[in-house]
């Protein structure tokens, strides 16, 4: 990919703002609460700061991260992990220390009412049956307060989803207007081999493209393409392999797939500079 043809401000804010929520607690990273806090602060006010979305904290540790920063001013995602969801939902509801919890994450069985009333709901559903998934999906769209979530990694082979698994889960949100989040295993914006565990990674930038492209081009395609060059961001948009979606195709793939949460900030925008895709230091919005 050249340079020139892919550095497009207004496509690449379209396509990565708010992007990347801030998973640093998580796995594999699993930093300290200190040096998590620290670390947001720094991409906060870094030249990518606009790709930055929510801190993401597991309920449980909502009070320690009031301790570490009683400042914060920032948008969080509640990681529910207690093992009652009504439990979750109810510190999250009493939470009152800095920051604004604006959306909360569960597994199934939660329920779809569970958020407090201005807090987006994301429920986590299963892959590998595609009939449960379908069912999964069409509940969440018929309710109507709750989006979706895909797991796409893990710490072993085995918690990453197939190409079809992922494909289908896309097409069938696009095809109910059902918002999304992904989690795991995105630390980059093109698959890439995992070599400790053994396996290609998913990348964000497939499943951003997946989406944008629903209904024109073949999804599980896009999701098992492995050749970044089959990507180019430009004037005209988001291009691959001969298939274009412009500006408004962008706008509305981002209205579906809401952001996607990583460990690490730096990595996913050091990989979109190398590639190409970004600026070093693009100008401020």
């Amino acid at each position: 990919m050249e340079r020139g043809d892919l550095l497009d401000r207004d496509a690449s804010r379209i396509l990565f703002g708010r992007l990347i929520d801030d998973a640093g607690l998580f796995p594999p990273a699993r930093k300290p609460m200190d040096r998590a806090v620290a670390d947001h602060r720094a991409a906060r006010a870094g030249a990518h700061a606009w790709m930055l979305g929510r801190f993401l904290c597991p309920v449980s540790r909502l009070a320690e991260l009031a301790k570490a920063d009683p400042e914060a001013d920032w948008r969080l995602g509640a990681i529910g992990d207690g093992e009652d969801w009504r439990e979750d939902v109810a510190r999250v509801a009493a939470y009152g220390g800095p920051g604004t919890v604006d959306a909360i994450e569960l597994r199934l069985p939660g329920q779809l009412d569970a958020a407090p009333h201005g807090v987006d709901l994301f429920v986590e559903v299963p892959t590998r049956d595609a009939a449960e998934l379908t069912a999964a999906l069409d509940r969440l769209a018929a309710d109507g307060r709750a989006g979706a979530k895909i797991r796409c990694g893990g710490l072993s082979a085995e918690a990453f989803p197939s190409d079809a698994a992922v494909a289908r889960f896309i097409a069938e949100c696009v095809r109910l207007g059902l918002p999304f989040k992904a989690t795991a295993g995105l630390h980059h914006p093109f698959r890439t081999r995992e070599e400790q565990i053994g396996v290609l990674q998913h990348g964000f930038l497939n499943l951003l493209a997946a989406t944008a492209l629903a209904g024109v081009a073949d999804a599980a395609a896009i999701v098992a393409e492995a050749d970044s060059d089959a990507f180019e961001l430009g004037e005209a948009g988001l291009r691959w392999r001969g298939h274009v979606a412009d500006a408004g195709a962008l706008t509305r793939a981002r209205d579906v797939l809401r952001a996607y949460g990583s460990c690490s900030f730096d990595e996913p925008v050091a990989d979109l500079v190398a590639h190409g895709i970004l600026a070093e230091s693009p100008a401020r919005a």
